[in-house]
């Protein structure tokens, strides 16, 4: 059987660690080409070095960076058959306890930094019906206390997935969106990782290795799934958010008590 990502062509975004790099270690496993994107300049240099990829040193939410990186990795692949879009930044905290400065430049990274990438590399995807996942979290279904921007930020990108999926269908380009609970990736550093979502222990908040999460986004990608759902329970908390929405703010009111709210 012919494997879908073999001699494929891949761009992988925040690929310098965390989601992104576990993703582009999986794909190079299967034998897909990849350029790799990421912010820090040396850290992306060493993963492509580690997985024979072109390193691209990018901001995604400049678009002048992003086009100069989609430059690079279209001369370096030749034809591009996927995107995963794992570039993201985190910044926890209760809403009025955190510099506006900081929730805004959340929002620029993770909702409009998205809209840069698709915008820069759907014409690219178009030519050979690729896919162009993108990771949102489930903090889209429901706001959470101490994630206010980071939520909004994902809700934002579920939201622009789901009109892509409408207007790309004619194009056959696949459109997918991967939700993940809490991952053990920088991000969490500080107290990003001790908000009292996750020291609440709840079942619904347990931190999950990125090397758990890439085999769901690779099955996604060949079966072309648009909600890609790690585990059971990421599919659970989109349920509820959907049938027993009245349901969702009291368990999360009561999480965030058990963790010291």
């Amino acid at each position: 059987m012919t494997d879908p990502f073999h001699d494929q062509g891949f761009i992988v975004t925040g690929a310098a660690s965390g989601m992104g790099l576990a993703t582009a270690r999986l794909l190079r496993q299967h034998g897909a080409r990849l350029a790799l994107w990421d912010r820090s300049a040396d850290a992306v240099t060493q993963a492509a070095a580690e997985l024979d990829a072109l390193a691209c040193p990018v901001d995604v939410s400049d678009p002048a960076q992003v086009e100069q990186a989609a430059s690079a990795s279209l001369a370096h692949l030749g034809r591009l058959h996927g995107v995963v879009h794992a570039a993201g930044i985190l910044r926890a905290g209760e809403f009025s306890q955190v510099d506006l400065a900081e929730h805004l430049r959340v929002m620029q990274v993770n909702l409009l930094g998205t809209v840069t990438v698709a915008y820069t590399l759907l014409p690219h995807l178009r030519q050979t019906a690729g896919s162009l996942v993108m990771i949102a979290s489930v903090s889209a279904f429901s706001g959470s206390p101490e994630y206010a921007s980071y939520g909004a930020s994902k809700a934002g990108v579920l939201s622009f997935a789901e009109a892509l999926r409408v207007e790309e269908r004619r194009s056959r380009v696949h459109i997918g969106v991967v939700f993940p609970l809490f991952v053990a990736t920088p991000m969490l550093a500080g107290y990003n990782g001790q908000t009292r979502m996750i020291r609440s222990r709840s079942v619904f908040f347990d931190t999950q290795p990125p090397e758990a999460i890439a085999p769901f986004i690779l099955n996604g990608i060949a079966r072309r799934r648009f909600m890609i759902f790690p585990g059971w329970r990421t599919r659970l908390l989109f349920l509820m958010s959907r049938y027993t929405q009245a349901a969702v703010y009291p368990i999360t009111v009561m999480t965030y008590r058990q963790g010291g709210g």
